[in-house]
């Protein structure tokens, strides 16, 4: 018996779009999100988390987010919206989940 479960998998390209021009694609492998666990487990620094951009998004958004001299909740909108496309929710709820955690 074959249990065939390729339609469950939805393999289809998760995407953020931070400015105009400025749309990337979120790598949200499974070896990629152990990598990003494991840069913030290890430092929160700042660079750290531009460490985990460019995992997830490529070292062009890295530089771009960078240039673009985001505030604190600005860049805070970015990493939400990121780990929503990588959890495959909406950004309401990651936001949800970070506000509960931050609690």
């Amino acid at each position: 018996m074959n249990l065939n479960i390729t339609d469950k998998l939805g393999i289809e390209k998760q995407e953020i779009t931070i400015a105009e021009g400025k749309t990337y694609t979120v790598n949200c492998g499974a070896k990629t999100m152990i990598k990003a666990q494991e840069i913030f487990e290890k430092n929160k620094s700042f660079d750290a988390m531009f460490n985990v951009i460019e995992l997830l998004l490529g070292k062009k958004a890295r530089k771009d987010i960078y240039d673009m001299d985001l505030t604190v909740k600005q860049l805070q909108t970015v990493i939400l919206a990121i780990m929503a496309q990588v959890n495959e929710i909406s950004y309401e709820e990651m936001e949800e989940r970070f506000q509960k955690s931050v609690k």
